[in-house]
C-alpha cells in the first residue's frame, strides 16, 4: 500500500523485498547478456526498480569523460536534481574530469556531482536543507543517489555514473533502500559497461568499414573533382551529419574556398571565402589542428554562411608541404559530434589529403604530357620541314654540280683549247672536290629516303655482303689493307631490300677502311642468329671511346681525335646504316675498345614464307 509521507509502495514482508530485488537483478543480468544499447538497459532496469522497490522517480546519469559532465541515460531524466535541468560540469584544474574515486577533482555541481566525485552513496532526507542541492525543483523533497562503479584491472574503482532515486516526500528512503540500490548499481554498472564496450566495438568496426569504403571511393578516380565529391558524400553518409565540405587553400592569396560539398546549398558554397586565421576553417588551416564548436551561438564572432548550422567540426588537410585545406562536417543540432567523430574525421582527412595530392599530381602530369605531346608534334613538324628543305636544297644542288663536273672534264679533254700542266692540276682538284660535294648531296638525299619502309623480298645477305666486298676490293688494295670474309652459302634469306642492304655494307666497309692503319685486316662475317641473320664488319682501327659509342649513329656526329683517318666525311654513313637497318626491323650496334679497333653488328629478320 501507499504510506502517507513516504510517497512509495511499501512491500509487505522482507521476503517480498528480497524477491523484488532478485527480479531486478534478473532483469539486469538479462539486459547484460543481450545486445541492447546502454539507454535501453537503463530504461528496462528503471522500470523494474520502480515496480519492484516502489520508488517514485528514478534516473540514471553516465559520466561523459570527453565533456567532463554527467548526462542522463534513462529513466525519468527530467527528475535530475540539477539546476534548471542542466548537467553538471565536473572539472579538474588540469583538464577533463577524473572519474577515479578520490581523484583530484576541484569542484562538483549538485548532489549527483558529489556522488560521482567521491564514489559514495548519498541519502538526503530533505534536499532543501542540503547546501549541495542547487536545483530547487518543485516537488522533490528527498533523494537517494548511488554511484555506478567498476573495478579496475590495476586495482581500485572507477565511477562510470550514478543512479538517482527521488521522492516528493521527506525521509522517503532507508538504509535498507541504499543497500538494495547499491547491490543493483554494482551489477547495473557491469551491464552498462559491457553494453558500452559492445557499442564501442561495433562503432569501431563501422568506422574501419567506413574508412575502407572511403579509401576505395577515393581510389576509383584520379580526377580531382571526382575525388573531392566522393569524399564529401561518403563522409556525410558515414557520419550522418547535415553537411560536409572541403575547402582548399589558394596559395596565391591565402584564401579558403569550398571546392566540394554535400548537403549544403549552392549559394552558401559560393558565399564561403575565408582568409587564413579567419573563422573556424581559417583558424584550423592556420594552426593545422582540429577545432570543434559544440554550439556556434556561444562562439564570439562566429562567421555565419549558413544560418542553419549549430555545431561543426573542422580538421586540417595536411601533406608534407603543409596544410592544403580543411575538411568540415556540421549539424543543425548543438553538441552533435564526439571525440570518436573527430578521430574518424582526422583519419579521413589524412586519406583525403593524400588522394587530393595524388589527383593534383596526376592532373599536373597529364598537363605536362599534353604539353610534351604538343612540343613533340611541333618538333616533329619542324624536323619534317627541315628534312624537306634539306632534300629540296640537295636536289637543287645536284644539277649545277653535275654541270660543273661535266664542263671541267671537257676542259681537261682539251675541247676548249690546249691547257698547261698547271691548269690541268687545278681543274683536277675542282673535279675531286665536286665529286666530294656530289657524294655528300647523294648521302643527304639517301638519308631522307632511308626512313621509308622498303618493299621486302627474300634476299641472301651472304650474296649482298660478297657484292659489297668486291665493290671495295680496289680501294682496300690501294690502302694497303687485307679484306677477310666469313660468308656461308647455306644461310636462310632475310626479308629486305637488296639495294638498301648493299648500302649498309658499303657504308660499314667504307668506315672500316677510313679508320684502319696500313697493313690492317678487315673482317666481314654473316651468321645465323635464331630469328635473325647477323652480319658484322671488324676493323683494327683507332676504336671508339665508350662514352661516344651511342652517339656515332647520330647524323653529322664524328668521333674526336681521328688523326689517322684516310678520308674526310661529314658523319652521315652510320646514320644511314641505322635508319636502313631499323626500317628493316633489325638492330645495329658497335663493340669497340679505344685504340684497339671496332666491330659493327647489325641484324635483319629472316624471311618468312607464306602460302
Amino acid at each position: 500500500m501507499d504510506l502517507e509521507g513516504k510517497g512509495r509502495v511499501e512491500l509487505h514482508t522482507s521476503s517480498d523485498r528480497a524477491s523484488a530485488v532478485l527480479n531486478v537483478l534478473d532483469e539486469v543480468t538479462l539486459a547484460a547478456t543481450s545486445t541492447l544499447a546502454p539507454a535501453e538497459i537503463a530504461d528496462r532496469v528503471a522500470v523494474a526498480v520502480r515496480r519492484g522497490l516502489g520508488f517514485e522517480h528514478l534516473v540514471l546519469l553516465l559520466v561523459n569523460e570527453e565533456r567532463g559532465t554527467l548526462e542522463p541515460l534513462g529513466g525519468d531524466a527530467e527528475t535530475s536534481l540539477l539546476e534548471d535541468g542542466k548537467l553538471p560540469s565536473l572539472r579538474t584544474g588540469q583538464g577533463p574530469m577524473s572519474t577515479s574515486v578520490g581523484g583530484p577533482m576541484s569542484t562538483s555541481v549538485g548532489l549527483e556531482g558529489w556522488v560521482a566525485e567521491h564514489g559514495r552513496a548519498l541519502q538526503v532526507d530533505d534536499v532543501s536543507q542540503d547546501p549541495r542541492y542547487v536545483a530547487r525543483i518543485p516537488g522533490v523533497r528527498s533523494a537517494l543517489i548511488v554511484p555506478l562503479t567498476m573495478r579496475r584491472s590495476t586495482g581500485g574503482e572507477r565511477v562510470i555514473g550514478v543512479i538517482c532515486a527521488a521522492s516528493s516526500h521527506p525521509g522517503a528512503f532507508s538504509r535498507e533502500d541504499e543497500r538494495l540500490l547499491t547491490t543493483i548499481a554494482r551489477q547495473l554498472a557491469f551491464a552498462i559497461d559491457s553494453a558500452r564496450l559492445h557499442q564501442e566495438t561495433q562503432y569501431r568496426l563501422a568506422e574501419v568499414s567506413a574508412l575502407y569504403e572511403l579509401a576505395r571511393q577515393m581510389n576509383t578516380s584520379l580526377d580531382i573533382q571526382q575525388v573531392l565529391d566522393s569524399i564529401v558524400w561518403s563522409l556525410k553518409r558515414v557520419v550522418g551529419c547535415r553537411g560536409c565540405s572541403i575547402a582548399l587553400l589558394d596559395p596565391t592569396n591565402n584564401v579558403l574556398e569550398i571546392h566540394a560539398a554535400a548537403g549544403i546549398e549552392e549559394k552558401w558554397k559560393r558565399a564561403f571565402e575565408l582568409r587564413l586565421g579567419e573563422g573556424v576553417a581559417g583558424h584550423v588551416a592556420q594552426e593545422g589542428a582540429p577545432m570543434y564548436v559544440p554550439d556556434v551561438l556561444e562562439l564570439d564572432n562566429f562567421i555565419f554562411f549558413d544560418p542553419s548550422v549549430r555545431s561543426l567540426l573542422s580538421v586540417p588537410l595536411s601533406t608534407q608541404r603543409g596544410v592544403i585545406g580543411t575538411l568540415t562536417i556540421d549539424s543543425d543540432r548543438p553538441q552533435a559530434f564526439s571525440k570518436a567523430d573527430e578521430r574518424l574525421l582526422t583519419i579521413a582527412a589524412s586519406q583525403a589529403a593524400i588522394a587530393i595530392e595524388n589527383a593534383r599530381l596526376y592532373a599536373n602530369l597529364e598537363q605536362r604530357a599534353r604539353n610534351l605531346a604538343e612540343a613533340y608534334a611541333e618538333l616533329k613538324e619542324a624536323d619534317r620541314l627541315k628534312d624537306e628543305v634539306v632534300q629540296n636544297v640537295s636536289h637543287e644542288l645536284r644539277t649545277p654540280l653535275t654541270f660543273v663536273k661535266g664542263y671541267v672534264e671537257l676542259l681537261l679533254e682539251g675541247n676548249a683549247g690546249p691547257l698547261t700542266d698547271e691548269q690541268k692540276k687545278y681543274l683536277r682538284i675542282v673535279v675531286e672536290k665536286t665529286e666530294v660535294v656530289t657524294g655528300l648531296v647523294s648521302s643527304i638525299i639517301f638519308l631522307q629516303q632511308a626512313d621509308r619502309v622498303p618493299a621486302k623480298t627474300a634476299v641472301s645477305l651472304t650474296k649482298v655482303a660478297r657484292q659489297a666486298v668486291r665493290g671495295c676490293a680496289a680501294t682496300v688494295e690501294k690502302a694497303g689493307l687485307t679484306l677477310l670474309e666469313h660468308l656461308p652459302d647455306n644461310l636462310p634469306p632475310v626479308a629486305g631490300d637488296e639495294g638498301r642492304l648493299l648500302q649498309v655494307f658499303d657504308n660499314l666497309l667504307g668506315n672500316a677502311i677510313k679508320f684502319s692503319p696500313d697493313g690492317g685486316q678487315i673482317l666481314v662475317t654473316v651468321e645465323d642468329a635464331g630469328t635473325m641473320v647477323r652480319a658484322s664488319v671488324s676493323d683494327p682501327g683507332i676504336g671508339i671511346p665508350e662514352d661516344q659509342q651511342e652517339r656515332i649513329f647520330e647524323r653529322f656526329y664524328q668521333v674526336n681525335g681521328s688523326a689517322k683517318r684516310r678520308f674526310s666525311g661529314v658523319g652521315l654513313g652510320l646514320a644511314i646504316v641505322k635508319r636502313i637497318v631499323e626500317t628493316h626491323g633489325g638492330e645495329v650496334w658497335v663493340e669497340s675498345e679505344h685504340g684497339k679497333g671496332s666491330t659493327f653488328y647489325f641484324t635483319i629478320p629472316k624471311y618468312e614464307y607464306h602460302g
